[in-house]
Parts: structure tokens; C-alpha cells; sequence
């Protein structure tokens, strides 16, 4: 009977070996398609970002070409030069006047016979401009000039009526975008044109030929992964913008990884061996499950288990070990129980049942980190009951604590289920959200100062009516700046104030928001 204990322990603790082995295999290969997932996904965020930056660049030119062409002034002299002969001389110092301070690197008026331009890139984009179609018909193109890289915008330019020549706006983006964009030091941005790299934030790499297809760029140290950024707007053929980045971070993250997965792999298997031959020479097999149920106990896990019907001492032993399970069971659900209780206790408040200060602190975080993972901003909507005072000193303090329940029941009802509801203290309550920046706190905040002022306290025959005034403040999480749970309360608190000014009864809503200001039932009325 002994041998076949051992064999049967020795048996099992090399299924636990193969099992530890398979479990660090597996977690080796996960965590190895981790760190290429959070790698690549690296990746699409800077490429997304660098093709927004060219989209805004875009949107920049096209809104400094339409400024120009209301110019009247640019308008009547366009008209003079295009259409009565005028000489071009009087438009191009405008032109130098009025718009050389832009960081622009052309700036000039195109029409069917001819072309002025301006600025430090002029004598480059001149001809190239002149014998380019696209530039009378496109809105934005990009054009090569003097070895560079340039985004040009153009818009129609109109006098009474008729079109006399469009506005050419154009943006060195070899010399000045790429110099601009924020990259790690071992990334970089280059143009392509026909598998030659003709510009680049690593000047050392223009004029090198790449193999096609175009995946990996192979240069001393390191190699670079290469990645497509979509060029907006009418982009020339064989021009391409493509972000090159280093593998080396993740490919050392995964060696650091293997070692220690080696190492885990040999010290796991040493233990299993050590404490197996241990087993096998000292204990049997009842011993070793008692052993293992109580390192279950120990480590907080209660298994369920069945009384044996033996009566040996072994046998007892693990009765009465089953009934401590079973005692330790329900003192746990016991604990439990308590801890859910005073938790809540903790965090909500006694009067109105809504949640406390302490809680604010908890879960501003999980809610910092919701915006910044869905793109979305944190909004506060600070309020307080006009004149609570007044309320208390004349109809007394149990009405007044009625009241701020009334109130709260009004948050409550009004609220979206995705709002977390706070009382700050007295009559002042607070109300944080995650959604879309825009006018949803505002809108909500509204919603219910209007119920508030609509929906009366009736009390045995009497009825206490109150108002509230409140204040809005929204943030946004960026990489450059994290909004602080301080700063967005300070700015509601600013708001708010700006109400309780205004005449109360009214909503202000902080400049973080995009729009200042405050709205009241007599401004509504008077709209």
C-alpha cells in the first residue's frame, strides 16, 4: 500500500510539472502577443496622429486662403492685375504687407496668364505652380519644388460677382512639418518618391534607395518597421509619407521576458521535485491532502468538501477539518456581509442617501482613465439651493433637511444612470459625468434647475418652493496634461459663482466647456 501511495504522489507531481510548464509557456507566448499588440497599437496611434496633424495643416491653409480672398483690397487689386492689366507690382506688396508674418512659405494670387507669389519659398514654387493644371482646379495638392515637399491649398477668388484668379497658399512640409512633429529618438518620418527617400527627419537617410515591397528599412542600427501615413488631399502620384520605428523596445522586452520565464520555469520544477521527494519519503497520501487543504485556508480559498465515513484518526481529523471549513465559510459570508455595509455607509451620505466626499476622491481616477481610453471629457456639475438660509431660519431645520432631500430625489430622477451624484456638504451638491464634450452637462444641469423650479415641496397644507443655481466645467485628458480632480471642481466653484451673481436661478457654464456663460429663465424669456 505504501508503493502505490508513492506512485500515485509521484505521478501526480509530474502532472503538476508538465502543468506549470504549459501554464509559463502559455503565459510566455500571451505576453509576447501583449507586447506586439501594445507595439502595433503604438503604432496606429502615432500614424493616426500624424495624419491628423496634416489633416488640421489642410484645414490651416484652406482657412488662410479663404481669409485672404475676402480680402477686398487683395480683391480689387486681383481684379486690376487679371483683368485690366494692371501691372502685379502694387498686389504683390500687399500681398508682402498684409500676409508676410504668417509662417506660410508661399503666398500669392494664380489667374490663367499669370502668377504672384510671395514669401521665403517663392522662386522654387513659381514655375512649378504656373505649369501645374491641378493648381486652377484643386482645392488642396501637394507639390514637389526645388527638391522639397510642399502642401498647397487654393481657393477661388471672386470680384462682383465673377472669378478674377484663386489664392495659393503653400507649406514647406520637408523643412517645417516634419521638423514639428514630437517623435521618439528612435523614430522618424521621411517622403518617398519612386523607392528614393527625398526628405526626412533623419537627414543621414535622404537620397537612400528602399526595396520594394516596402516593409522593413534596413539601416545599421536599428531596423526600422515602416508604416503608410494617408496623405489628405490630392496627393501626386509616386509621393509617399511613411513612419519608420525602431523594433528594438519590444524585441529587448521579450528577451528580459524569456529569461525570466526560464528562470520561473527551473525554480517552479525545483520546488516541484524537492517538496515531491520530501512527500514521498516522509508522508501518505491523507497527510498530503490535509497539507493542501490547509495551504487552501491559508491562502483565503474555503473548497467545498464531503465528511468522510471512515473512523480512523485520519478520517476524523478531516471531519473536524471540515467542520472548521464550514465554520470559517460562514464567518466569512458574515464579514462580508459587514464589509459591504460599513463600505457603503462610508461612502454615501446619511441625509440624502447620495454619494459623499470620500467617495469623490475614489473614483475620480476610474473615471479620469474611462475619458481618456474613450476619447471623452469629464464634466462637473456643481450646484446649490439658493437662499438654503433663509430657508432654515424661517421654516426651520427639519423642513430645510426635507428640502435637501426633495432635491435630492430630483438629482436622482433627472440624473443619467451613467452620473455619479455627490453631496459636497450643506445645500451644495455635485454631479460628475463621462460623456461627448460638448453641451450634455449643460443641457443636464438645465434639466434640472427647470424641475427644481417646477416641482414644489408640499408639506401637511403648505408648499416650500426654492431654486438652484449651478456651474459647468468640462476637461479633457490629453498626454500633455492630466486634469486634476482640484481644477475641475475650482473651475464648476468659478462658475457657480459667476451664477449666484447673475441673480441665481441660473446655470453658468466655465470656459473649459468652449463657451462662457449663463442661462436663466428671464434670458429665455426674452429670446
Amino acid at each position: 500500500m505504501l508503493k502505490s501511495y508513492r506512485a500515485r504522489l509521484i505521478a501526480f507531481l509530474a502532472v503538476i510539472g508538465v502543468l506549470i510548464v504549459v501554464l509559463l509557456t502559455a503565459s510566455y507566448y500571451s505576453a509576447r502577443w501583449v507586447i506586439w499588440e501594445d507595439t502595433a497599437l503604438a503604432q496606429r496611434r502615432t500614424v493616426e496622429f500624424h495624419e491628423r496633424s496634416l489633416e488640421k495643416l489642410r484645414i490651416d491653409l484652406i482657412h488662410f486662403a479663404n481669409l485672404i480672398r475676402e480680402d477686398s483690397q487683395v480683391q480689387e487689386y486681383t481684379f486690376a492685375t487679371s483683368r485690366i492689366g494692371a501691372g502685379p507690382e502694387t498686389l504683390e506688396q500687399l500681398l508682402r504687407e498684409r500676409f508676410s508674418s504668417h509662417s506660410m512659405d508661399g503666398v500669392g494670387v494664380l489667374w490663367e496668364s499669370g502668377l504672384i507669389l510671395t514669401g521665403n519659398d517663392a522662386p522654387h514654387l513659381r514655375k512649378e505652380i504656373q505649369d501645374l493644371p491641378e493648381a486652377l482646379n484643386n482645392t488642396v495638392f501637394y507639390l514637389e519644388a526645388g527638391q522639397q515637399i510642399y502642401l498647397v491649398a487654393t481657393l477661388p477668388i471672386r470680384y462682383q460677382g465673377d472669378d478674377v484668379g484663386r489664392i495659393v497658399i503653400a507649406r514647406n512640409l520637408s523643412r517645417n512639418w516634419l521638423g514639428s512633429q514630437p517623435l521618439d529618438p528612435q523614430s522618424c518620418l521621411f517622403f518617398e518618391r519612386n523607392g528614393t527617400i527625398i526628405a526626412s527627419t533623419w537627414p543621414d537617410l535622404v537620397g537612400t534607395l528602399l526595396q520594394r515591397p516596402l516593409k522593413r528599412l534596413e539601416i545599421q542600427d536599428p531596423e526600422l518597421s515602416l508604416t503608410e501615413i494617408r496623405l489628405p488631399g490630392a496627393a501626386p502620384p509616386g509621393i509617399h509619407l511613411w513612419l519608420a520605428q525602431s523594433n528594438n523596445v519590444p524585441i529587448e522586452a521579450l528577451k528580459r521576458y524569456n529569461r525570466i520565464m526560464l528562470g520561473l520555469t527551473v525554480l517552479s520544477l525545483s520546488i516541484i521535485l524537492g517538496v515531491g521527494l520530501f512527500a514521498v519519503n516522509s508522508f501518505s497520501q491523507p497527510i498530503r491532502r490535509l497539507i493542501d487543504l490547509t495551504q487552501e485556508v491559508a491562502e483565503g480559498r474555503l473548497p467545498a468538501l464531503k465528511r468522510t465515513k471512515g473512523d480512523t484518526e485520519i478520517d476524523q481529523l478531516m471531519n473536524h477539518f471540515i467542520d472548521l471549513i464550514e465554520a470559517l465559510r460562514t464567518k466569512q459570508r458574515e464579514v462580508e456581509e459587514a464589509h459591504g455595509k460599513l463600505r457603503l455607509s462610508a461612502i454615501t451620505d446619511e441625509l440624502t442617501g447620495l454619494y459623499n466626499r470620500r467617495y469623490l476622491g475614489e473614483l475620480y481616477p476610474k473615471l479620469l482613465a474611462q475619458a481618456e481610453r474613450e476619447g471623452l471629457c469629464i464634466s462637473a456639475v456643481l450646484m446649490d439651493i439658493d437662499h438654503f438660509k433663509r430657508i432654515n431660519d424661517t421654516e426651520g431645520h427639519q423642513v430645510g433637511d426635507t428640502c435637501l432631500r426633495h432635491f435630492s430625489n430630483i438629482l436622482r430622477n433627472n440624473s443619467r444612470t451613467s452620473d455619479f451624484v455627490f453631496r459636497m456638504g450643506g445645500e451644495e451638491f455635485l454631479i460628475l459625468s463621462v460623456a461627448q464634450c460638448g453641451s450634455n452637462a449643460l443641457a443636464l444641469a438645465e434639466k434640472i434647475r427647470t424641475a427644481t423650479e417646477t416641482t414644489p415641496l408640499h408639506l401637511e397644507g403648505r408648499t416650500v418652493r426654492f431654486t438652484i443655481s449651478g456651474g459647468v466645467s468640462c476637461m479633457q485628458r490629453n498626454p500633455q496634461y492630466q486634469p486634476t480632480l482640484s481644477r475641475l471642481i475650482s473651475l464648476a466653484d468659478h462658475a457657480l459663482y459667476a451664477a449666484k451673481q447673475g441673480g441665481r436661478n441660473r446655470i453658468c457654464e466655465s470656459a473649459s466647456c468652449g463657451n462662457e456663460g449663463c442661462s436663466s429663465q428671464a434670458d429665455r424669456n426674452q429670446a
